[in-house]
């Protein structure tokens, strides 16, 4: 049987003396009344709750989302991104250890990003690339010079030489430091 809440009058002294007992100085009157009032109201919903279609069920144990070795379509884009995330995160660092390592020399990067930003200063200075454009202009810039950089057998002398890029376009270069 259930006892009504009139017949334990000493519930309401329960939780208030469990908030005195952690936490002493917080206990005063108004706390003592609302939390009295939270077990009130918590009693007197108990049966309404215990009835309610949103009551806990156990429910049978879930299944696994993927019953065979067959991958849906969308698995697969969702797992090929997710990897693809991963790799991209380890990458640089890898990277770092292998040039550490002696295993790997990686191009001037800044160096190539310095002589495409000036490309850029130079090509909107003279109006040849509008501003919408420039942004554009200065990433195929360092492409090239990517590119340059690795068919001349990753050596950065295609910016030196005579008729390199230094040499043709004298403000791309300007205060560059070239390794």
């Amino acid at each position: 049987t259930t006892a009504s809440f009139h017949e334990c009058p000493n519930r309401i002294l329960v939780v208030p003396q469990l908030v005195a007992v952690s936490h002493p100085q917080k206990v005063n009157s108004a706390t003592k009344k609302m939390l009295a009032l939270a077990l009130v109201s918590a009693v007197a919903l108990a049966p309404a709750v215990q009835h309610s279609p949103l009551a806990f069920r156990p429910v049978a144990p879930a299944r696994s989302p993927i019953p065979t070795a067959e991958l849906r379509l969308d698995q697969k884009i969702a797992g090929t991104v997710a990897g693809g995330a991963v790799l991209g995160n380890l990458l640089f660092p890898f990277l770092i250890v292998l040039n550490k390592l002696g295993l790997y020399d990686p191009p001037p990067l800044n160096t190539f990003t310095y002589i495409a930003n000036n490309a850029m200063d130079a090509a909107r200075a003279s109006g040849e690339v509008s501003k919408w454009l420039a942004t554009k202009y200065s990433q195929d810039v360092w492409s090239d010079l990517l590119s340059q950089y690795y068919s001349e057998g990753s050596s950065t002398d295609f910016l030196t030489r005579a008729g390199g890029v230094c040499d043709l376009h004298a403000a791309w270069c300007d205060g560059v430091i070239i390794p």
